[in-house]
């Protein structure tokens, strides 16, 4: 094992050092940029993550550990093991690493997923955050009002900015679809951006959110939810956002999924009138916005992926959800 395998893991108590090689993971398939091992220990199988260099800081990370170790008796929730001293972020070569259970199960990522785990998901997300509910306070959605932000952004000269960089690219499916997004948020985008400044100014319930509840993050074993892992964008905003961005990627225009899913999350953790109406602003400025993150990363950040195709399935995704848009909230 490695120095700095070492200096992480002998901080830890023995029965969670590793009794076999750690396997590496990648990034599992998140867009946090974090490293994964899974590795076999006393405690059962466990992973560590090293966090990215742009990742949450350690006051952040120690915030979001905190959120999880009041959730952990769920049994889905894997909250971060503490070390000998008591810490669950440790800082290796100015890094930040952690060690938690490993969670068992696969994703379904159909749109709709059958309907037991459908119903499981959404029980489980309303659990979560009716367990950190009583953290929260009442005021105008940060995610909202960062939305309208970045609307204005790209009304006021990122559309033009993207749009050179897509043409300056090899003509390709991803340029051809970047231009298409272009061509309809360009007409779109002022009146999605009215509604969402609307939105954004009502006050609504605040508390710990996911802020990225995708389908990839909710594992299940049968139709029974044994795991809700990756946990990185973690911070307060509104349930509303957390309910839009997993309606839109794992039921999508279903009426009878998405029924089902509001009602399973519902019997959990009711919804206030304002916050039912602001899913339909999330899920607009979403629609919006979503290939256009693609765009951006790829044509002007030139950021890689661990997958060569997320760029254009993503692209791809934004289209579609652009064209089914709705501007509501």
């Amino acid at each position: 094992m490695n120095a700095p395998w070492r200096a992480f893991l002998d901080r830890y108590p023995a029965s969670c050092r590793p009794t076999s090689p750690p396997r590496p993971l990648g990034n599992a398939g998140g867009l946090s940029g974090a490293r994964l091992w899974r590795f076999d220990s006393g405690r059962g199988s466990l992973v560590a993550r090293c966090w990215p260099e742009d990742g949450p800081d350690l006051a952040r990370l120690s915030g979001i550990h905190a959120w999880l170790a009041g959730a952990a008796d769920l049994g889905f929730v894997p909250a971060p093991i503490p070390t000998l001293d008591g810490r669950t972020a440790v800082e290796v070569d100015g890094r930040l690493w952690e060690v938690a259970p490993w969670m068992p199960g696969v994703a379904d990522l159909g749109r709709p997923p059958a309907p037991g785990r459908l119903r499981a998901g959404f029980a489980g997300l309303a659990a979560f955050l009716a367990r950190l509910g009583p953290a929260g306070s009442v005021g105008p959605s940060p995610g909202l009002a960062a939305r309208v932000a970045e609307i204005d952004r790209l009304l006021l000269g990122d559309f033009g900015a993207i749009r050179a960089a897509v043409d300056r690219a090899p003509a390709d499916e991803c340029s051809t679809l970047a231009r298409a997004w272009l061509d309809r948020a360009i007409v779109l985008a002022p009146r999605i951006g009215e509604s969402t400044r609307k939105a954004a100014g009502r006050p609504l319930p605040r508390q710990p959110c996911l802020r990225d509840a995708r389908p990839d993050h909710f594992l299940f074993d049968g139709d029974r939810l044994a795991g809700l892992v990756d946990f990185g964008a973690m911070g307060v905003d509104s349930v509303a956002g957390d309910l839009a961005r997993l309606l839109a990627e794992w039921v999508g225009p279903d009426r009878t999924a998405r029924a089902a899913a509001l009602a399973s999350f519902e019997s959990i953790r009711p919804l206030s009138e304002a916050e039912a109406r602001s899913i339909g602003a999330f899920e607009s400025a979403n629609a919006l916005l979503g290939a256009g993150h693609w765009a951006r990363w790829h044509f002007l950040e030139r950021r890689r992926f661990d997958d060569d195709r997320a760029v254009l399935k993503g692209l791809r995704r934004g289209l579609e959800r652009l064209d089914g848009a709705t501007i509501g909230g």
